[in-house]
């Protein structure tokens, strides 16, 4: 028969439980017997006693302090069935005394591993049977008759079987359980990394879904949704931004005379010199090609106006480094407007093209404002 497992966390919980259990119950049912014994005058008895004490809850002592071997429990089942067998070699003309020995199985089943405690049941019935049979005036112990000696054998080998029995079903569930439960465990832990790998998806995908891949900066989509926000925000409560509209100047003779490549690493460099020139309460996209846009949050146009001329200094003064070490200039027009109350981003966006086409137009490099 394959038996369960008997090392698991939960069944040494089990037998502190079951130690705790027989440890309230017993020491009082020994102590009143062991007081009986003294006024009887019963010192065989009385030692008996008085070691099982000693000894049981000394081996109590060590479950607590952490010792989970069977080892611990082995002292305390010797010395009690040591008590139990003299009891029965001693037990009266009524036998009342032999009877207690029908807790031996009990104890030593459920306090033992499974296997152990079912051995020691065995040979303990085995020999309170032997002093029954072999006991009587002539070896000064009790006498017992035939009935009463089968009765009792058959009576502690039922109450062994059904506790062992017991216990393998118990230790069957016990084990199932605990496979559920592992399953269920794993299964659990399978879900949240799941959970948490779409959600990871999902923020990847939104990031992507309002995120320029080129330069970094965030799309036209999503500028305009920020836009708008920022635009109701400033109706509501004030003061008002400024937007600005940049673009390259001369950005197809960029891509004409070094190709595409160096195109973008010019837009990403300009995408980066734009996030350093601003706050990060700003907002900064790209929005087109070589087109880019600004709101200077709570900006208005006097407040913007250096804002933009560091801005066009700095693009003035920076060089790109091609793929091929060539040192690359550019600069850049910029219109800006003053965002109205009344203004909707369709007007808004209106004026600062025409501001940006007049900068075009006037020559570029420069800045120009409606």
């Amino acid at each position: 028969m394959n038996l369960p497992s008997e090392n698991t966390t939960d069944q040494l919980l089990q037998t502190h439980q079951r130690a705790k259990l027989f440890l309230l119950f017993g020491l009082p049912i020994l102590a009143a017997y062991g007081v009986a014994a003294l006024r009887n005058a019963n010192w065989p008895l009385v030692c008996l006693i008085t070691a099982n004490i000693l000894v049981i809850g000394g081996s109590y002592l060590a479950l607590l302090r952490g010792r989970d071997r069977p080892s611990t429990a082995r002292p305390g089942m010797f010395t009690y069935a040591a008590l139990l067998l003299y009891m029965i070699a001693f037990s009266g003309e009524e036998h009342s005394h032999a009877l207690w020995f029908f807790s031996f199985p009990l104890v030593s089943i459920m306090l033992l591993p499974l296997r152990e405690g079912a051995i020691w049941a065995g040979l303990g019935i085995a020999i309170a049977t032997c002093i029954m049979v072999m006991g009587g005036p002539e070896t000064g112990t009790s006498s017992y008759s035939m009935a009463f000696t089968s009765r009792f054998t058959i009576t502690a080998i039922l109450i062994a079987g059904g506790i062992f029995w017991s216990e393998v079903v118990l230790r069957r569930y016990q084990k199932e359980t605990m496979a559920h439960r592992s399953v269920i465990e794993a299964e659990s832990t399978r879900l949240k990394a799941e959970i948490a790998r779409r959600v990871a998806l999902e923020v990847d995908l939104r990031v992507q879904a309002s995120t320029d891949a080129l330069t970094g900066l965030v799309n036209r989509r999503a500028f305009m949704d920020r836009f708008a926000h920022e635009l109701a925000r400033s109706q509501r409560h004030g003061p008002s931004p400024t937007l600005l509209m940049l673009d390259i100047d001369h950005f197809k003779k960029i891509n004409d005379k070094h190709g595409h490549p160096a195109g973008d690493i010019v837009l990403a460099h300009l995408a980066q010199l734009l996030k350093s020139s601003v706050r990060n309460v700003d907002i900064v996209g790209r929005i087109g090609g070589e087109e880019f846009a600004v709101v200077l949050v709570e900006t208005n146009a006097q407040m913007a106006a250096p804002v933009i001329e560091r801005l066009l200094e700095r693009l003035r003064n920076t060089t790109v480094t091609l793929a091929d070490a060539t040192q690359l200039k550019f600069t850049a027009s910029i219109g800006s407007t003053e965002i109205l109350w009344a203004d909707t981003i369709d007007t808004a966006i209106q004026r600062a093209d025409e501001a940006l086409y007049t900068a075009k137009k006037t020559g570029r490099d420069r800045h120009c404002q409606r």
